[in-house]
């Protein structure tokens, strides 16, 4: 397995705006295959914290079987609150470890100096923040509000590592799903190819805040990667 065979599909799936309610706190655990084939389990967790903020973790790790032969463990935690309406991104951080190249990433979004504070293999550098910069987990969060509240366009500045990217999303219809969940009625959503010309497919289903319940995305050199819904809590 490459060694982007479980993490690239969580770093990039893996994660501002206007925001007319506070999303509800869940908990959804998914399944992560490649080529079909399960070879990761993923949970996605929000919840809010003291002072008004909140805490949206990314915990993925190799499948029972490929555990025995991979040992990666991959944390993601992106920490936000709101500012006038709009969720406002405060630090994220990015953690693999268990397996033969550990990696940490910390991002402090620093307001008051309006600078974005990036922490990577021991090197810091200081990025100037604009407004609605988040993160490469928080977006999808972000994503989720946007269509629940029918905002357009779906378009969301990222800080991810030592630059800044920008993910621009189309509505392509709706398409019902059978999932371990039952059929769901989604809403599905492709990425404007950019630079990196992945593809990428976003199912987000309504009657569950517009979670992702599948995403889907040929990382070409890797090959192609799927998550899929197992379970949720606090959203039904």
């Amino acid at each position: 397995m490459g060694k982007h065979s479980l993490g690239a599909v969580v770093l990039y799936l893996i994660g501002t705006c206007s925001a007319a309610a506070a999303p509800q706190a869940f908990t959804a655990q998914y399944t992560v295959n490649k080529g079909g084939i399960p070879i990761g389990e993923m949970t996605r967790t929000l919840n809010q914290q003291a002072g008004g903020r909140y805490n949206y973790e990314s915990v993925t790790t190799a499948s029972r079987l490929l555990s025995l032969l991979v040992k990666d463990k991959i944390i993601e935690q992106s920490l936000w609150d709101y500012h006038d309406g709009a969720i406002r991104a405060l630090e994220y951080r990015y953690e693999k470890s268990g397996g033969k190249t550990p990696k940490k990433v910390q991002l402090i979004f620093d307001w008051d100096q309006r600078l974005v504070k990036n922490a990577l293999d021991g090197e810091t550098r200081a990025m100037p923040v604009a407004k609605g910069l988040t993160d490469i987990l928080l977006y999808q969060l972000v994503l989720m509000m946007d269509l629940k509240d029918g905002k357009k366009p779906l378009e969301y500045p990222i800080a991810d590592k030592h630059k800044f990217k920008t993910y621009r999303f189309d509505i392509t219809g709706e398409e019902t799903l059978d999932t371990p969940l039952g059929k769901l009625k989604t809403v599905k959503v492709q990425r404007v190819p950019g630079p990196d010309k992945k593809t990428t497919l976003i199912w987000c289903a309504p009657s569950l805040d517009y979670l992702p319940v599948r995403i889907e995305q040929d990382e070409q050199d890797d090959g192609e990667f799927s998550m899929v819904i197992k379970s949720v809590e606090g959203l039904r």
